[in-house]
């Protein structure tokens, strides 16, 4: 008798339902390639794909998961049909208007402005030159005040002036106020 006793289904004495052994045969017991691995499983030593062999379930010639069926690409980035990464028309612009924006206001706050229609008619967001827009804004605000300021106090100014060279120099009163009159 057999080392191991009939299945269900006969054969070997193994669940098999083809009624295979332990050496993969049909039969009882033996094998005719003893030491033979399972069908789909790589002998001892080998590995599972050799090199440049595609991976079990994948067609030969078809790219591996995550990698492009069209190759490397072209140049400009993209592939035949698709536009490469577009660049936005009005960043450096912005850059510039927002620099400008902190040393000359109004100049910075213009630019700015033409950096952010060139970029919105790209279909683009530009955050530098909107931020120039709001520093230039600001700046602007605050440079047209000093120029009000000096304008309201330009007359004061002078009468001042006038003072100190009929008073001479030093400390005096002039309306109230202590002047110092070089």
């Amino acid at each position: 008798m057999s080392e191991n006793p009939a299945g269900p289904h006969g054969g070997s004495g193994s669940n098999d339902p083809y009624g295979k052994g332990p050496g993969g045969s049909s039969g009882t017991s033996g094998s005719s390639n003893p030491g033979q691995p399972p069908y789909g499983q790589p002998a001892y030593g080998q590995s599972p794909t050799p090199y440049g062999q595609p991976a079990y379930g994948q067609a030969q010639g078809q790219p591996a998961y995550g990698q492009s069926p069209y190759g490397q690409g072209y140049p400009g980035g993209g592939y035949p049909g698709q536009q490469g990464p577009r660049e936005n028309p009005g960043r450096t612009l912005g850059i510039v208007g927002l620099i400008l924006a902190v040393v000359v206001a109004p100049v910075g706050l213009i630019l700015s402005i033409v950096a952010l229609v060139k970029s919105k008619k790209a279909g683009m967001g530009n955050g530098l030159a909107v931020a120039g827009i709001i520093v230039g804004a600001l700046f602007t605000i605050l440079l047209v005040l000093a120029i009000l300021l000096l304008v309201a106090a330009a007359p004061f100014i002078g009468e001042v002036a006038e003072f100190c060279e009929q008073a001479g120099p030093g400390l005096h009163e002039f309306r109230g106020q202590e002047v110092q009159c070089p």
